[in-house]
């Protein structure tokens, strides 16, 4: 965060939109540096939206927003765009097999900037909720395929898968837990779980609705705080 002491009439900070109404195929502009040429604008589209990313810190970024629009190095940290000039994300990642733009760029949405920056602002840090697992998407829902030691979800008795097996071509644990339900939503995939979790405070406790054995169960979890990095 950085505080800027200046009136008002020589600096005008740019207007944070809901990112949760930008539509795949809206019209997008990415202002950034890259290689060091500053002031660059780039256009393009919003590509897709529910994207996961991998941090530097190896955690999953959910819910940012795909566009074609040219993104360098140099572009991150800077602003996405809509038309009417409102930050609709914060440009973060490039997915490259050249190491420049292929047109496959992330930003992270601008609700979730707005949340961090108020937690930085009256805290000095920010406190993401952690339950402690690795997770594969199975029919009907996530499978658990290993639980971190000394986690809300090791607390609260999740069972990692024991083997596997091959189904139609393709391989699936067994023997651990099937999440298909978190705090009351539906769960169906591994980015739709960690979305759940991101929604929620360290200290929460959640239901979650498990498959074990073929058996229906409901356990209940105390959402931590995250490491710096998973372990």
């Amino acid at each position: 965060m950085i505080k800027v002491d200046a009136p008002p009439s020589l600096l005008e900070p740019l207007r944070l939109a809901d990112s949760s109404d930008v539509a795949v195929g809206d019209a997008v502009l990415a202002i950034g540096s890259p290689f060091g040429l500053e002031g660059t604008l780039t256009s393009g589209i919003v590509s897709a939206l529910h994207r996961q990313m991998t941090a530097p810190n190896d955690f999953t970024i959910t819910d940012t927003i795909q566009t074609d629009a040219a993104i360098n190095h140099g572009n991150s940290g800077g602003p996405l765009l809509d038309l009417r000039g409102r930050v609709i994300g914060v440009n973060a990642q490039i997915e490259s097999d050249s190491g420049g733009s292929d047109g496959v760029g992330f930003a992270i949405p601008s609700n979730t900037v707005r949340s961090i920056a108020r937690q930085l602002i009256e805290r000095g840090e920010v406190r993401h909720a952690y339950l402690g697992i690795t997770m594969v998407a199975v029919p009907g829902g996530v499978a658990v395929t290993k639980v971190q030691t000394g986690t809300p979800a090791e607390r609260a008795g999740l069972r990692a898968a024991t083997s596997s097996k091959t189904v139609h071509g393709q391989e699936r644990p067994t023997g651990g837990d099937i999440i298909t339900a978190f705090a009351g939503l539906r769960i169906d995939s591994a980015e739709a779980l960690q979305s759940a979790v991101d929604a929620r405070r360290p200290g929460d406790e959640v239901s979650i609705t498990i498959l074990r054995n073929g058996e229906q169960l409901t356990i209940d979890v105390t959402l931590a705080v995250r490491p710096a990095r998973p372990s």
